[in-house]
């Protein structure tokens, strides 16, 4: 991390990168040099502040501009409650000392699922383009990874939702985009011969589960809540004993006209669990 650094080694490496930069090296070829030269690492983000003088060894930076601050403050809006609901679910946070970078991670199997919490995830904290998703071939996951400390501080687990309300309830889209990415991480949908079937959204968190309810009744759709309990089983000296587990509290709609109204205000980012919706008549 450069703040561990010593006074006069940050100095060294800021002038070295000011000079790489009057020769034109892009933050990549910069970092290279000074790694070879320095065994230094810097990132992307320090070498940018550097150079645009927002914070300096010297104690002269500009700072941020009042514009570039309000870019980066949070509001209301339906794509920031998608990312809440989906990251309660299936996202996590990470703190890069290194680097100072705070991380909001979602790796799941669906593509469309990563894709559309980059897009939203870029409009909430004021990017013009969406973040980038990839592959992960050791975890055989899409991968997408959102850079903002905002972020980072909304959805520190386990989350506060005292903290989200406001930007959940700011509005009937956003509660309904919340569900959505609720619904996308933790939800599933089934259907029988007949088009007939229902929609279950499973969580440990008892409490997250009751807040979804209250969410999905403003909406004018009824839900029903079970507990299951999971139990594992082993054999101790030829006998076959069970331990519990834990429980999984299961938030269901069963009713016909409930599924039709969660198709039409609410529905699946993730068109496989879309398409059979879709097929509930």
């Amino acid at each position: 991390m450069a703040g561990r650094r010593p006074i006069h080694l940050r100095r060294l490496l800021y002038e070295r990168v000011l000079e790489l930069r009057e020769l034109g090296l892009s933050y990549r070829e910069i970092q290279r040099e000074v790694f070879e030269e320095f065994g230094e690492h810097l990132s992307k983000s320090i070498i940018s502040d550097w150079v645009n003088r927002v914070h300096t060894p010297y104690g002269d930076g500009l700072g941020r501009t009042g514009e570039d601050r309000r870019a980066h403050k949070l509001k209301p809006c339906p794509e920031l409650a998608y990312v809440i609901g989906a990251a309660i679910g299936d996202g996590y946070v990470n703190f890069l000392a290194d680097d100072y970078k705070y991380l909001v991670i979602l790796s799941v199997i669906d593509y469309d699922f990563v894709a559309e919490f980059g897009r939203c995830a870029g409009i909430a904290i004021g990017r013009t383009k969406p973040y980038r998703s990839f592959w992960d071939r050791c975890r055989q996951r899409w991968v997408v990874r959102v850079y903002s400390k905002e972020l980072y501080n909304l959805l520190k687990k386990p989350i506060d939702l005292k903290k989200i309300k406001p930007y959940v309830e700011y509005s009937k889209e956003c509660t309904a985009a919340f569900l959505r990415g609720l619904a996308d991480a933790e939800g599933s949908v089934d259907r029988d011969e007949a088009n007939l079937g229902h929609i279950e959204i499973s969580n440990t968190r008892l409490e997250l589960i009751k807040y979804a309810q209250r969410l999905l009744r403003r909406l004018g759709i009824c839900s029903r809540i079970y507990e299951r309990r999971e139990e594992k089983s082993f054999i101790i000296e030829g006998r076959r004993c069970r331990r519990r587990k834990g429980t999984t509290w299961r938030l269901v709609i069963y009713r016909r006209n409930e599924i039709l109204k969660f198709r039409e205000l609410i529905g699946f980012a993730i068109k496989r669990k879309q398409k059979i919706l879709e097929m509930i008549k």
